[in-house]
């Protein structure tokens, strides 16, 4: 009995030691499925994280040419305000000119007029040359 009792605990103590080794064998697995599992996790972050990093890369390129496009805009803008301004000022000198030019028109028509007038009272005043020949003679 004593040699059984020995027996049993020899093979108590390799069952421990084979339980002990598949125990560990087991956490070993369970250690290793966990850091696959946080491996496979952190490349998940790690995609998510990239693809974070190209959505706000992608926004800040739009937003830096929105801001070009929009300071191009405002040049031109600026741009075209001047020459509107440029182009009214010409245009009130034109109108003041052909104002001045107008009444300039109708000075020379009404001294126009005048001298007709005055051109044609002298000839009614001097007459007819050929009463005007006539007169020498009767003198």
């Amino acid at each position: 009995m004593e040699g059984k009792r020995q027996l049993d605990r020899r093979d108590f103590g390799k069952r421990l030691s084979l339980d002990s080794s598949l125990v560990e064998y087991m956490d070993s697995n369970k250690c290793i499925e966990h850091l696959l599992a946080q491996l496979r996790e952190q490349h998940r972050s790690l995609w998510r994280e990239k693809l974070a990093v190209a959505r706000l890369q992608r926004e800040v390129a739009q937003r830096t040419s929105q801001g070009a496009m929009h300071e191009k805009l405002i040049h031109e803008l600026e741009e075209e305000r001047h020459l509107r301004l440029q182009s009214e000022e010409r245009l009130r000198e034109v109108t003041l000119e052909s104002e001045r030019n107008r009444i300039q028109m109708l000075g020379l028509q009404q001294q126009f007029s005048r001298m007709e007038e005055t051109v044609r009272s002298l000839l009614q005043s001097q007459g007819s040359p050929e009463q005007k020949k006539e007169e020498p003679a009767k003198i």
